[in-house]
């Protein structure tokens, strides 16, 4: 009985873990922003021990900025928790957010307003703020530059 219990519950899992992996997709970096990304986890002491979340925004054409930041315990935010983007950095995958997730998502789909009136104020934005490491490069992996410190999505005026 306890065998089956057992078994029952390791396909389960199976099952969940390779339904995860199916609707999931995996961005890969150019080599060289991978290892600056891997270079800059591995100065964190214990870096085993922290969670990590990346934040992708396109900045100008074919330039993009990535950001990290890293805490301990369980994934609190609500895009990091709930994405089906990751990261691969070395033979690790990390969740990731794209600067179109705060332009254009809600926490609440429930309450979205009405059809054609839901700029009226009834869906809520959010805005990112990162406090962490970002690096600016091209499409092609050429860096451009680097720092550690506070970053925050900023919309650009139409």
């Amino acid at each position: 009985m306890k065998l089956n219990i057992f078994l029952l519950l390791v396909i389960a899992y199976s099952i969940s873990v390779y339904s995860q992996e199916k609707d999931s997709i995996t961005y890969v970096f150019p080599d060289n922003v991978e290892m600056k990304l891997y270079e800059r986890i591995k100065e964190i002491p214990s870096f085993d021990s922290y969670n990590f979340e990346f934040y992708l925004q396109s900045i100008e054409k074919d330039t993009f900025r990535l950001s990290f930041t890293y805490y301990s315990g369980l994934i609190d935010n609500f895009w990091a928790k709930n994405t089906n983007r990751f990261i691969l950095i070395n033979d690790k995958k990390y969740p990731l957010i794209l600067d179109y997730d705060s332009m254009f998502s809600t926490k609440n789909s429930k309450e979205v307003g009405e059809f054609g009136k839901r700029d009226d104020g009834f869906v809520l934005r959010s805005l990112f703020i990162y406090k962490g490491y970002n690096i600016k490069f091209t499409k092609t992996g050429r860096y451009i530059s680097e720092n550690w410190g506070l970053y925050r999505r900023i919309e650009e005026a139409e």
